[in-house]
């Protein structure tokens, strides 16, 4: 669990790139690109259950984009709850069409 004094500092001085760990930014321009700079897509898995409904992904999971949902999930990098949720809201308007 994060300590207050952590989450002091990353309001004042972000402390790595959620996806690259690049110093001193929340989000680098090249993992900002890998997360919305496509088009969201259908994905399916193999080997596909019967039944699965469509299924969106924002990005492919791998690389810098791991890298940020884990920094999310598990380190508690409350910074990238806007592009990661900008991300998923691609992906579930792709999905209603």
């Amino acid at each position: 669990m994060r300590g207050w004094w952590q989450d002091l500092t990353d309001l004042v001085l972000p402390a790595e790139c959620g996806g690259c760990g690049r110093a001193r930014t929340v989000l680098c321009a090249g993992c900002r690109a890998a997360l919305s700079g496509q088009v969201p897509r259908r994905v399916r898995p193999v080997p596909e259950p019967p039944g699965l409904p469509a299924v969106h992904a924002a990005a492919r999971y791998g690389d810098e984009v791991r890298a940020m949902l884990l920094a999310h999930k598990e380190r508690g990098a409350l910074a990238l709850s806007g592009p990661l949720g900008g991300a998923l809201a691609g992906a579930v308007r792709a999905g209603l069409r």
